[in-house]
């Protein structure tokens, strides 16, 4: 039996195009889970977000006399130092939380990371002192960073009438380093996994809407004018206060499997022919 080379050489052709120009589609990586998307498998998703306070907040933290508790599944770094009179304050403040789900765009050889979300967060209480009114509470928790929009999302539960704000839109973020993309081999035969990492860091983050000072801050935690004027420079962009409420460091990790796919497979039993 004898075959067309052309028609054989056209065909190679038309199976690698298709390959090549997959549409682009969008998924959502949980931890512990896989998805699979043009030719490949993403799975064991693992990393942390990290929201470092800034000096400013810190400030605004020690007028107040601010505690601060992990909300799980979060971890805080909390450096403290003691003055003369015994006052303990806060030098730094961090709250480190695992990475539980990445959003994505594959075109079968980019990957565009969309968003991030992670899961815990900080809860910050006040007792009655020369800064606040009284008792309060407020807890930010499960950021979800939105890459498209430079938003970030927070879950947040508020004393003293604020309530219960899921997926609320808390701040956005003025600048961000380290990749957002990665490259992959379009139509790539099974092979070894490819590990996709990266480390992000998010920079400026100021509210999305600075009535939340009042709305959220001050109520929840019960501040007076002198607790609120500290909360409000941390929210006040200035040339020298570019920070905001602080930053935020993200280490992500996804391990990338080609898969054959059926087109792969007759072009291997065509070269075999």
């Amino acid at each position: 039996m004898k075959f067309n080379k052309s028609l054989i050489a056209a065909t190679a052709v038309m199976m690698f195009a298709g390959a090549a120009n997959a549409a682009t589609e969008t998924n959502t990586l949980t931890l512990g889970n896989t998805i699979v998307s043009n030719g490949y498998s993403f799975s064991d998703l693992s990393g942390s977000g990290t929201l470092s306070f800034s000096k400013l907040l810190i400030t605004a933290l020690n007028l107040a006399s601010v505690g601060m508790q992990a909300v799980p599944d979060a971890t805080l770094q909390i450096s403290t130092s003691t003055n003369a009179a015994g006052a303990v304050k806060y030098v730094s403040a961090a709250a480190a939380a695992p990475v539980t789900g990445l959003t994505s765009s594959f075109d079968g050889a980019t990957v565009t990371v969309l968003a991030v979300d992670t899961h815990g967060g900080s809860l910050q209480t006040t007792v009655k002192n020369s800064a606040t009114n009284g008792a309060g509470s407020l807890s930010i928790s499960d950021l979800k960073v939105d890459l498209t929009t430079k938003t970030i999302y927070a879950d947040i539960v508020g004393a003293n009438g604020v309530g219960t704000l899921n997926d609320y839109a808390l701040w956005k973020y003025d600048s961000i380093s380290g990749p957002t993309t990665f490259s992959l081999t379009p139509g790539a035969p099974a092979g070894p996994a490819i590990t996709l990492s990266s480390t992000n860091t998010l920079s400026g983050l100021f509210l999305v809407n600075s009535a939340d000072i009042d709305n959220i801050f001050v109520k929840a935690l019960n501040l007076n004018n002198t607790g609120r004027s500290g909360i409000n420079a941390v929210n006040n962009r200035t040339a020298t206060n570019v920070d905001g409420f602080g930053s935020i460091t993200s280490k992500i990790t996804v391990i990338a499997t080609p898969i054959p796919e059926p087109s792969t497979y007759a072009l291997m039993g065509v070269g075999l022919v």
